[in-house]
């Protein structure tokens, strides 16, 4: 299948199903909205395949290199970066007028055929619909799509291991880094953070 910047997919992640779309098309991020019955004015996470372009999108301090943030994601986590430090052009309906983008990276064979085809990052939200628990099954992702999402392209299969669980949200503000939402891995986050030089407010 070859997806264009106004597909709309359902994939796994380390944690949950997701569903997202190219972060370059505005219609897209409405058609999520509308399947998930979510406001328009809640921020989405942008998930990226390879670890070399995502440090590449951003400024990010000396201590956090690219094997420190592959590090990082690899313990369930999320990241909110300040608007000012990216590199690239991040449209406002992403952020939904907040100062920070949160940004996640999965080097996953299925995520990357995704961005491969669309030559960009994409959105990245929770398969839900908006005051319900994420989907964390194959079969409940499955019926997800039937029910309220068929002609979203459906990536992935009953193989994946999702852990079930939300992950950390750990934002960066300054010369600080500030967690937003603790995960089950929090007290490992918490020590890899230290190792960048930073300091936890």
């Amino acid at each position: 299948m070859k997806l264009n910047d106004e597909s709309v997919f359902i994939y796994p992640t380390d944690t949950v199903w997701g569903i997202g779309a190219s972060i370059r098309s505005k219609a897209a991020r409405e058609k999520i909205n509308v399947i998930k019955r979510s406001p328009d004015d809640k921020p989405l996470s942008i998930m990226f395949t390879d670890i070399n372009t995502l440090y590449n999108s951003f400024n990010f301090p000396d201590g956090m290199s690219v094997s420190w943030l592959r590090n990082f994601f690899k313990l369930e986590s999320t990241l909110g970066l300040p608007l000012r430090i990216s590199k690239i052009s991040i449209p406002s309906w992403v952020t939904a007028k907040s100062e920070f983008v949160s940004v996640r990276c999965l080097e996953f064979p299925a995520l990357k055929e995704i961005s491969q085809d669309l030559a960009a990052p994409f959105f990245t939200t929770s398969l839900n619909l908006a005051g319900e628990p994420p989907i964390t099954s194959y079969e409940d992702a499955l019926k997800f799509q039937k029910e309220h999402a068929h002609s979203c392209e459906f990536f992935g299969d009953s193989t994946h291991d999702l852990s079930g669980r939300s992950s950390t949200i750990v934002f960066l503000k300054g010369d600080k880094f500030e967690i937003i939402r603790v995960g089950s891995k929090v007290e490992e986050i918490k020590k890899h953070l230290l190792t960048s030089g930073l300091i936890i407010s």
